[in-house]
């Protein structure tokens, strides 16, 4: 295994480590220079009203503290003033902090803590305690969120919770990222999870999803989280079973993840501010050959017959260009700044924030910015009356480079930088860009400058509520939300690049408006009755979605000065204009009960019906039902030989069926397209024709899932955490299926297909050390998930996939992983002195050599065999927070095992296009020859002469990984609480170092973005960050 460890520049440090200490100064005076005095009091617990010893009585935001003695006495000094706060804890008992004001004298009773499963986790529909959870939920709270650059809400809980899967699709600024919780369950619907934000269900759908023509491939999607100010986010739980998820019916069966954003709470208002900068490196460069590398190695395999004369490499001055270092941005700049305003009295709390973020990219010319703003207000209007709003409003702007899987002339950056010849300057001598007349790849400077795409969303969304409480246990809550977006992508293809010359410039706009409006009516209910409890909810709520999109294009402007301004001075023939409205509608009925029986038995069964605008005719509502039991053997009188050992211990399990209506709008009913053109009179006529035919019947894909669970607690809850074991079987999948061509067409979309994901779930956190000076918590988090096709509907196999010129990628086969990667096994390389009688292929020494699997003398597509697939078999993560006094460190390690990738820039090596087209260094430099003959790296001489079997055991590699992926160390400054009730400094480190077999540019990348099988091709690189920051609290 090779480690890439990412090293950054010391004055990076020194810069930032200078920050610092400036701000340390300058803050740092308002913690003296004041007198001290003497607060005495005692300890006690609310049970026996008897003394505590042992108690932590610290001041807050300070290092001093003392511990009470055996009668529960304590005595501390503070400096003068009357904003001092004690902070009392102890294990086994709540946490208290009490304002001292001028007394001298404070006493304190504790309660029993109940333990952390009593802390309140939101669910759907309502919120529940931890301890009475019977469905499989994780949480995270803003305490446990990742530290330090989150572009998007997704990367506070990356590799954090057991059984959800965070990856990065793109790693360019405000990039896309996918979520998979549980596996994935569709080849042919969304396997996103459905979010909710402070009770809004989101749409997954962007306004605009496309760019310019000749631009490169879309942009992976982003998710509605990247919406959010991640500073504005109170907690994050992730539905995972089906007793959780269906009452989100027919939207539930890739899992819910519901945001939950903080809020004011009684008192004085507090005001926030926190910020960090830093900068951004290229945490692995792709070594490619160099100059002199490529003059000698190209001219080499020219010289064995690998080439004509033409191709030959003529001699040159110097090193040649390095591309990757011409169009990578060092050094980038990252910064984000939050002030937020928080407070309120007995009936009202409010929370107002202000935020901006500016990342720019690691490539020239690409960057990302946000701007929003939030306000959250509560009113309890009266007795009986509440009501509440969230509201946010943001704005970004994206500066792109093209990417994606476009080829040649039209390719990405990055892609045009790994490829072109190094041998070229940058310009020629009349300050033009260089061409290359053996390679069809434009300049990458030409491109990255010359193709200039920008793009302005505006974003507001929110809920506004009214509770009333009808009588004693019963309330009616009435919610309506709204999410309207509105986005602009601007392109344009100058004269510089080969496509803009070629077309006189391209101008293209798109534009889009999204719109999501919800009305919600809940009653809930709640009885208590001695040791028993019931809580239910009953509802009907209505959705409605509408995206209109318009786009235009011209080309063969008089120049390029307009740009974008005025795509009517094009050519008029030329100019394409398009636009598209789309709405569906989602009718919901749903209820749910939970009853505790002597707080030991939890039974919790719901159901929900969803009537969706997109089912067939025949199938318009589905029905999601769900139940589930906990049983806490804690509370049982045989388990109290056993209490001194579990403090806690829960089973649980669930069965549920959830659905999943992302089949896309209006693909059960028969719709019309554009067809040939006629010529009638002498007139031309666009004809209309059938594009799709109707399926009446079309529904729902549907998830059954069955989960065992297990809470427990060890030693007061030293140590806590939660072990899950899950089947889930996905049926009704939709797969197109062949028809008679006597119908006008070839295949009809049919829910027939099925495929399952099972797999178990271990979550641990450690409190190992806890005392006022020093502290150690250790969380765990492992996954495993195993995933089989389990019905094609009478389907043998399904050969499918694409990226570029690699076609037939993956195989879809009943009893194998959905999307497998299928190619030829690789054995070596022919030598001299093999014996070729076995083989009637052409091959000769120096040349790959592939399995004849059949044996029948011939490699073919008959010889192809499962290479792996892209489901991890193992995804784990480990985090360590040390605290000494005011000192913190947190170090987060996370690693996958067992995945596979497919690695097209290996394939782009092993199969180039033309002979002079870069490669990659390690392969050519040790490539085989008569003096060199190695079994790993063929001699690069005879590419094509097999045939491009470019799915392959070599190209298909190994993706798994072990990172350091980050690194905070934080210090709480001393304050006395006159000008600052808490300062803290930090310094963040992400991506530090990757342990992996993985030639590419990062195993832990998607840029296909498809979560059944993973391509690595023009990939944006992966950042190493290091930022430093402060946070004041006023």
């Amino acid at each position: 295994m090779k480690i890439k460890i990412y090293l950054i520049p010391r004055n990076c440090f020194l810069w930032l480590s200078r920050i610092l200490c400036f701000l340390g100064l300058l803050l740092g005076q308002s913690a003296y220079g004041f007198q001290d005095r003497t607060i005495s009091g005692t300890v006690i617990s609310d049970s026996d009203n008897l003394g505590l010893p042992g108690v932590n009585v610290v001041l807050k935001g300070s290092q001093k503290g003392t511990i009470t003695d055996i009668d529960g006495n304590f005595s501390i000094r503070v400096p003068d003033g009357s904003n001092n706060t004690l902070v009392f804890s102890m294990i086994g008992f709540e946490k208290k902090e009490i304002s001292i004001g001028n007394s001298n004298q404070v006493d304190v009773t504790l309660s029993e803590d109940i333990s952390s499963l009593d802390e309140v986790i939101v669910v759907g529909y309502g919120t529940v305690k931890k301890s009475d959870l019977t469905g499989a939920v994780t949480a995270l709270k803003k305490d446990d969120f990742n530290p330090g650059v989150i572009t998007s809400a997704e990367q506070l809980i990356a590799g954090k919770m057991p059984g959800v899967q965070v990856v990065q699709n793109s790693a360019e600024p405000g990039g896309g990222i996918s979520v998979n919780i549980r596996g994935v369950g569709s080849v042919n619907s969304g396997n996103s999870p459905l979010y909710v934000i402070d009770g809004l269900p989101f749409s997954n759908s962007n306004a605009v999803t496309g760019v310019g023509d000749r631009f490169g491939a879309p942009r992976t999607q982003r998710s509605p989280l990247s919406s959010i100010n991640p500073a504005d986010i109170e907690s994050i739980e992730v539905l995972k079973d089906a007793s959780a998820t269906a009452i989100y019916g027919a939207r539930g069966a890739n899992g819910v993840i519901l945001v939950t954003t903080k809020n004011g709470e009684k008192g004085k208002m507090s005001v926030n501010y926190d910020g960090y900068a830093g900068v951004q490196n290229v945490a692995n460069k792709i070594e490619m050959l160099t100059g002199r590398q490529y003059y000698g190695v190209i001219n080499a395999i020219i010289d064995e017959g690998g080439g004509s004369e033409q191709d030959r490499v003529e001699d040159f001055s110097g090193t040649g260009t390095d591309w990757l270092e011409e169009v990578y941005q060092p050094n980038a700049g990252i910064q984000s700044h939050n002030l937020s305003m928080s407070g309120g009295n007995e009936s009202t709390n409010y929370m107002v924030s202000l935020n901006y973020f500016d990342q720019k990219g690691l490539v020239i010319n690409s960057g990302f910015k946000r701007y929003g703003i939030r306000f959250n207000l509560e009113h309890q209007a009266s007795e009986k009356f509440k009501m509440g709003l969230n509201m946010s409003s943001n704005y970004s702007k994206d500066e792109f480079t093209p990417g994606g899987f476009q080829l040649n002339e039209h390719a990405g950056v990055v892609f045009a930088a790994m490829h072109m010849d190094p041998s070229l300057p940058i310009k020629d001598e009349n300050g033009e860009y260089v061409i290359s007349s053996h390679i069809n790849i434009d300049n990458p400077l030409a491109l990255a400058n010359g193709k200039r795409g920008t793009g302005n969303t505006y974003r507001t969304f929110g809920t506004i509520y009214g509770e009333y409480k009808i009588l004693p246990g019963l309330s009616a809550k009435l919610n309506i939300g709204g999410d309207v977006s509105n986005q602009v992508r601007e392109f344009y293809i100058d004269r510089s690049t080969l496509d803009g010359n070629a077309a006189g410039g391209i101008a293209s706009q798109l534009q889009g408006t999204s719109s999501n409006y919800l009305i919600e009516g809940l009653l809930n209910y709640a009885k208590d009755i001695g040791e028993n409890s019931l809580r239910a909810v009953v509802g009907v709520t209505t959705q409605k979605f509408i995206v209109s999109r318009f786009s235009a294009e011209g080309r063969g402007f008089p120049s390029d000065a307009t740009q974008t301004n005025n795509l009517g001075l094009g050519n008029p023939a030329l100019n394409v204009i398009s636009s598209s409205k789309v709405d569906n509608t989602l009718l919901s009925y749903l209820a749910r009960v939970n009853y505790s029986l002597k707080n030991k038995y939890l039974l919790t069964g719901s159901i929900r019906a969803d009537g969706s605008s997109r089912f067939g005719q025949n199938n318009k509502f589905g029905y999601f039902p769900s139940f589930a039991f906990g049983w806490k053997v804690n509370q049982e009188n045989f388990f109290t030989p056993l209490s001194v050992l579990f403090s806690t211990m829960k089973f649980r399990a669930s069965w549920g069926r959830t659905g999943n209506q992302e089949i896309g709008n209006y693909r059960s009913i028969s719709t019309f397209g554009n067809g040939p053109v006629v010529v009638y009179n002498d007139q031309q006529y666009t004809t209309t024709q059938p594009a799709r035919i109707a399926n009446p019947d079309l529904r729902w894909e549907t998830t059954e899932q069955i989960n065992f669970g297990l809470d427990y607690g060890l030693w007061d809850d030293r140590l806590y955490g939660s072990l899950d074991w899950y089947v889930k079987n996905t049926s009704d999948m939709l797969l197109s299926l062949p028809i008679p061509r006597s119908s006008g067409f070839t295949s009809q979309l049919t829910n027939i297909g099925g495929i399952q994901n099972s797999g178990w779930e271990f979550g641990l956190t450690s409190r190992n050390i806890t005392n006022p000076k020093f502290s150690w918590l250790t969380n765990i988090a492992l996954t495993t998930v195993k995933n089989k096709v389990t019905d094609l509907g009478g389907i043998n196999r399904i050969v499918t996939g694409s990226a570029g010129a690699t076609n037939q990628i993956a195989i879809i086969e009943e009893g194998l992983p959905l999307e497998s990667f299928y190619g030829y096994e690789v054995l070596g390389v022919w030598q001299e002195g093999d014996d070729y009688d076995v083989t009637e292929d052409a091959v000769q020494p120096g040349d790959v050599k592939y399995k004849d699997v059949n044996g029948d003398g011939v490699v073919n597509s008959d010889d192809r065999v499962v290479l792996g697939n892209s489901f991890p078999d193992l995804i784990w993560s480990l985090g360590n927070t040390l605290k000494h006094k005011n000192l913190e460190l947190y170090v987060f390690i996370e690693g996958v095992q067992g995945a596979k990738m497919l690695n097209n820039g290996l394939i782009d090596t092993y199969f180039p296009a033309g002979v002079r087209r870069n490669r990659y260094a390690e392969p050519l430099l040790n490539r085989w020859t008569p003096e060199n003959p190695t079994n790993e790296y063929p001699s690069f001489v005879r590419t094509s002469s097999q045939g491009e079997k470019r799915v392959n055991s070599k190209t298909v590699e190994d993706a798994s990984y072990l990172r350091l992926s980050t690194v905070r160390l934080s210090y709480n400054l001393p304050v006395n609480g006159k000008t600052f009730r808490s300062v803290q400094f930090y310094m963040t480190g992400q991506n530090l170092f990757t342990l992996t077999d993985y030639s590419g540019m990062d195993p832990a990348i998607n840029p296909n973005g498809s979560a059944n099988f993973r391509i690595d091709w023009n990939a944006y690189p992966v950042s190493r960050t290091f930022t430093g920051g402060i946070s004041l609290t006023f």
